[in-house]
Formats: C-alpha cells, sequence, structure tokens
C-alpha cells in the first residue's frame, strides 16, 4: 500500500508463467516425449506432483519421463496420448531417450541371426504383448515361455509348431 493511499489494486496475471515454471528452460520443438511431458505440464502450470497424479504415477516416475532417463511402457501409452491431446508416438521424428535401451532390447536391431527363442521375444515386443499374454495364447506357462525365450529350454514338438505358427503371423 502506498504511503499516501488508502486504496490496494491487485491484477492477475494471467500472462506470466507461475515463478517456479521460470527458471527450467522447455523445449520449443519438442524432440523426445520427455520434453513433450515437460512441455504440456508447464504450459498447463502444474507442479510435477499434480500431472503425476493426473496420469495415476508416482513423481518419481514422472521425472524419469521427464528427463528421459526412462521409456514409459506401453500401458501407459493410452493415459499419455490423452494427457497431451496427441499421439506423440506416431511421431517418426520422436527421439527415444538417450542411453535407455537396456540389453534385452538391444536384438531389435536388423541384420542379426537370432536363437528361436530371441525370435519369439522380438515378435512378442512388436505386437507389445506382455510374457504372461502370448503364454495365455500359447497355452504354455510363463516360466515355460522364459525358458523358450532366455534360451534355456528347447520348445517340444507341440511346442515348436505353436512358436511357428506364432512367428507366421
Amino acid at each position: 500500500m502506498l504511503p499516501f493511499c488508502d486504496r490496494t489494486v491487485s491484477v492477475a496475471r494471467k500472462d506470466f508463467a507461475p515463478v517456479w515454471t521460470r527458471s527450467w528452460p522447455i523445449a520449443k520443438e519438442p524432440m523426445t516425449l520427455g520434453q513433450h511431458l515437460k512441455k504440456k505440464r508447464f504450459l498447463a502450470g502444474m507442479r510435477q506432483s499434480e500431472a503425476a497424479q493426473k496420469l495415476g504415477v508416482s513423481s518419481r516416475t514422472l521425472s524419469l519421463w521427464e528427463i528421459d532417463r526412462v521409456y514409459p511402457a506401453w500401458v501407459f501409452q493410452p493415459r499419455l496420448i490423452a494427457y497431451l491431446g496427441y499421439d506423440p508416438f506416431d511421431d517418426q521424428t520422436l527421439k527415444k531417450p538417450e542411453s535407455n535401451e537396456t540389453s534385452d532390447v538391444a536384438f531389435l536391431s536388423t541384420g542379426v541371426h537370432f536363437t528361436t527363442g530371441q525370435k519369439i521375444k522380438q515378435r512378442r515386443l512388436q505386437l507389445k504383448k506382455t510374457r504372461k499374454q502370448l503364454a495365455l495364447e500359447l497355452g504354455v506357462s510363463v516360466k515355460t515361455l522364459w525358458g523358450w525365450e532366455t534360451g534355456r529350454r528347447k520348445p517340444a514338438s507341440q511346442g515348436q509348431d505353436r512358436i511357428a505358427n506364432f512367428l507366421l503371423e
């Protein structure tokens, strides 16, 4: 209040971002999923905990997604699409997170000869199925499927027929 005036003026400042968002740079043209998530959150003026609650994940998980340390599992993709309002997964220019590729996924590159187990796993991942879903489809236990994928077990003749049909789909 001014010393010579008894009136107080307060005006909402809609054109300014909240103080906590001004110190963190956000990409104008997001190149990764993390940048898309961070930009959406900042433009909505939400804190990370609020956005995480809206997505149904922990704040730590959202933080790892935003810094591109971890790529979201397939089960979260519909939630992320609904949250963002568009599908960033169809964007071919979208970069994958840096150094997020595990040894389990490294064999997905082309031009390499695979064992039967690796072919099963590659096909399962391409179809975006969990090991449990595929085991149910093939009529085997999850442990048996895991044994096939890791090369610790060889499928019996009945299993080989099922696998051949699965790989040809």
